[in-house]
C-alpha cells in the first residue's frame, strides 16, 4: 500500500455491491484454497440459485474498487431472521484481515436493514478458521446442526 505524508497507508474501504452484468464474471472466478473448497459451493451456483430463489441476495464485496469475495444472504420474513448461506474471500486476499472486515460490513449492513434479526450463518464442523473468525465477530454457537453444518448466531 502507499504511504503518504509519512503516515501509515490508509486501508482499501470495504464495500458490498450488486453483482451485475458486468462484474458476475469476476465474481465466479474468485476462488478458495483447494482444501477450503469442499467447505461452500462455488459463487456460480450462489449465483443460480439467487435467480430462481428470489429471497437471496448475492453481494460482491470489494476492497477500494477490487473485488475480492462474494456473500450471499436472505431475510426470512415467516421468522424475521437472516441466514447468510455463502460468505467467502478469494485465497489471494486471505490472511491480511479482509474475511473479518468483510464480515463486519455484512453484519453492519443487515443490522441497518432490520435491526433486531438474529443473523444465522452455518459452516462445516471441521472449519476452524470460519468457527474462529464468526465467533471473534459475536456469534455464539446455537447447538443446532442442520444439513450437515453447525449454525451460528448473531443478535
Amino acid at each position: 500500500m502507499a504511504r503518504t505524508s509519512g503516515g501509515p497507508a490508509a486501508e482499501p474501504a470495504i464495500t458490498l455491491a450488486p453483482v451485475t452484468v458486468a462484474n458476475w464474471q469476476t465474481c465466479i472466478h474468485l476462488r478458495v484454497s483447494p482444501a477450503q473448497a469442499t467447505h461452500l459451493a462455488s459463487n456460480l451456483y450462489s449465483l443460480a440459485e439467487a435467480y430462481v430463489e428470489s429471497a437471496c441476495v448475492p453481494r460482491a464485496i470489494y476492497a477500494d474498487e477490487t473485488m475480492i469475495g462474494f456473500v450471499m444472504y436472505t431475510f426470512h420474513e415467516s421468522t424475521g431472521a437472516y441466514s447468510i448461506p455463502r460468505f467467502m474471500i478469494d485465497v489471494h486476499w486471505q490472511g491480511a484481515g479482509y474475511g473479518r472486515r468483510a464480515m463486519a460490513a455484512i453484519l453492519d449492513a443487515l443490522k441497518a436493514e432490520h435491526p433486531e434479526a438474529p443473523i444465522f450463518i452455518s459452516l462445516t464442523p471441521d472449519n476452524r478458521a470460519a468457527r474462529q473468525l464468526y465467533i471473534g465477530l459475536g456469534f455464539e454457537e446455537t447447538g443446532r446442526r442442520e444439513a450437515g453444518e453447525d449454525i451460528l448466531c448473531h443478535r
